[in-house]
């Protein structure tokens, strides 16, 4: 045993040794990363921090006090934890573990702040780098992640004066061909204009889509790719409100499927209440008597992205207050593209529902009397006079329900020779009195 005593210093100057060369290699194979990084990001690109340290073992470094800038963006990070380096510019750089603190990135158009970003198996794409004076492009349609998880995020938007925080968010399997997942914890918005505009949900549970596939779509087109991976989402606790409440859900729940020319979906609002405008606008609500609507909406639904068509198998709606509706429809000329002109677009080809009432039917009648600043018994009893006398099945049936709405469900149908507009379907019902309207509109109107 005592010979190995004067083994000991020696063994204990070569471990130091070593880690001092290892320590120095790992420190020059740092610099000349951040070297080689710098000039793969062009001449208007800059990178600086206060101190980095190279993490051996780990493969990866530490740095303190970032500053990402290029004429697109800055970022500033007060830490950043990079481990498990592998890859090149040609396969693409992969990151094991990736973690940001303190994070804030701004753009001409918007500020995001985190708390802190943590990334798992990040794969970058191709490093190539920047030509002539353009920044290489950030390239989030082709990015691959496992898991990424971002704490107290705040994005604030001056030009629509909106912001928007969120407590907690995941996404894992980020990826072309990936299907991903999103779970996402108090979600805020604030719109600041007047008056103002408050949304939150609680929770956010998105499963199934292509993220970066629907990212590379929007870059390529400008419009979302149509996947056919089935996809899931479900929202607990949906809330808008202003000065006064407007909207309250407590559960959302979707479910799609799709193939390459369809798409099958069932969504389901469950608990929702939906608030009148006020008096200072009222809604359609104020005039039949309401002051909000409370209930349960299920709709089934097909969709035929090539022939712009969508059928409704059925859409219900439950309300304790009102009553009960069940209708099948089909409608034509959907811009799937551009949901937000189908009002404009769409058509109804045909329709049938069943409404099971409990009040909507005397609120209606009363609103109408109003309207016309009329007693509501004597308007009552004049337009059942009128109906009952109707040479028209349809209106003598409109008229056996008025008479008695809960004995007699009403069956309302509609096949029009030609497709009708559905912002004209209003105009159209409210002289539905008019053979020379009816007719066209294929309306039947009958109680069981």
């Amino acid at each position: 045993m005592k010979k190995l005593y004067p083994a000991i210093p020696l063994l204990v100057l070569v471990l130091l040794v070593g880690s001092w060369g290892v320590h120095h290699f790992a420190q020059r194979r740092l610099e000349a990363g951040i070297a080689d990084f710098r000039a793969s990001i062009g001449p208007d690109a800059t990178f600086s921090y206060a101190t980095a340290r190279p993490r051996t073992l780990a493969r990866g470094a530490h740095f303190t006090a970032v500053t990402y800038h290029n004429p697109a963006m800055t970022l500033i990070a007060a830490d950043v934890r990079l481990g498990g380096l592998t890859g090149n510019n040609v396969q693409g750089e992969k990151i094991g573990s990736l973690v940001l603190r303190n994070v804030k990135v701004m753009t001409p158009s918007n500020t995001i702040s985190l708390d802190q970003v943590e990334l798992g198996n990040l794969v970058l794409p191709n490093t190539a780098r920047a030509a002539g004076d353009m920044a290489p492009p950030l390239g989030f349609d082709s990015l691959v992640l496992d898991r990424g998880a971002f704490t107290n995020m705040h994005l604030a938007i001056p030009a629509s004066q909106t912001d928007v925080t969120i407590g907690r968010m995941t996404v894992s399997q980020y990826g072309m061909g990936r299907s991903s997942h999103l779970d996402l914890d108090r979600l805020a918005t604030q719109i600041n204009l007047t008056p103002t505009r408050r949304i939150s949900v609680e929770h956010i549970v998105v499963d199934g889509p292509d993220f970066a596939g629907e990212v590379a779509s929007l870059i390529q087109s400008g419009h979302l790719v149509h996947e056919r991976h089935p996809q899931t989402m479900d929202l607990k606790k949906v809330e808008i409100d202003s000065t006064h409440p407007m909207l309250q859900i407590d559960h959302v729940t979707t479910s799609r499927f799709s193939t390459e020319t369809e798409d099958k979906m069932d969504t389901k609002l469950d608990h929702l209440t939906l608030w009148s405008t006020g008096t200072d606008n009222p809604s359609i609500l104020n005039a039949f008597g309401y002051d909000h609507f409370s209930g349960n909406i299920h709709a089934n639904s097909t969709s035929d992205r090539s022939a712009g068509r969508v059928h409704l198998e059925p859409l219900t709606i439950e309300s304790p207050d009102m009553g009960n509706l069940t209708m099948v429809a089909e409608l034509d000329q959907i811009p799937f593209d551009d949901m937000a002109i189908i009002p404009e677009t769409a058509r109804i080809v045909s329709a049938a529902m069943t409404w099971d009432d409990l009040s909507l039917a005397s609120h209606v009648v009363a609103g109408l009397a109003k309207s016309r600043d009329m007693d509501v018994d004597a308007y009552r009893q004049n337009l059942l006079a009128t109906l009952g006398t109707s040479d028209d099945a349809s209106m003598r049936a409109m008229g056996r329900f008025l008479q008695s709405p809960q004995d007699h469900p009403l069956q309302i149908a509609l096949r029009p020779m030609k497709p009708v507009n559905l912002m004209m379907l209003g105009v159209a019902l409210s002289m539905a009195g008019d053979p020379s309207v009816a007719a066209p509109l294929g309306l039947t109107i009958s109680t069981p």
